[in-house]
């Protein structure tokens, strides 16, 4: 059975970022397949992760590599006609248990849109 942990506050500063590293990470350190995600736009979990090994990579990162949450969702945002297809996540060197679906500075766009449909879906609850 899959678990989920979800992490939230609007408040900044609260060790939200660094608490779904270490706790993603010692959950795959302890054999579980481990899945983190960034929603949030200033990215601060995948420099984190992609920076791990204090080499500034994250540049390079979005220049060689198209996979990361806004690309994974547009379809759905934009309301393309086209099948959502399955996210690539980044992998890591050292915990292979360990994946990372990448966050995106343009997330930011949907904002309004997946605030809207919270919204919605939980009235309609």
């Amino acid at each position: 059975m899959v678990k989920i942990i979800a992490l939230f506050n609007n408040k900044g500063g609260v060790s939200k970022t660094t608490t779904t590293f270490h706790l993603g990470w010692k959950l795959a350190d302890m054999g579980y397949k481990t899945l983190i995600v960034d929603t949030d736009p200033q990215c601060n979990l995948t420099g984190l992760c992609i920076n791990a090994d204090k080499e500034n990579k994250l540049l390079n990162f979005y220049k060689e590599n198209n996979y990361n949450i806004r690309e994974a969702l547009s379809a759905v945002f934009d309301n393309k006609p086209e099948p959502l297809m399955a996210a690539t996540c980044y992998t890591f060197e050292h915990n292979r248990n360990l994946l990372l679906l990448p966050g995106h500075i343009d997330f930011a766009e949907y904002d309004a849109t997946y605030n809207m449909l919270w919204s919605s879906f939980f009235i309609t609850l």
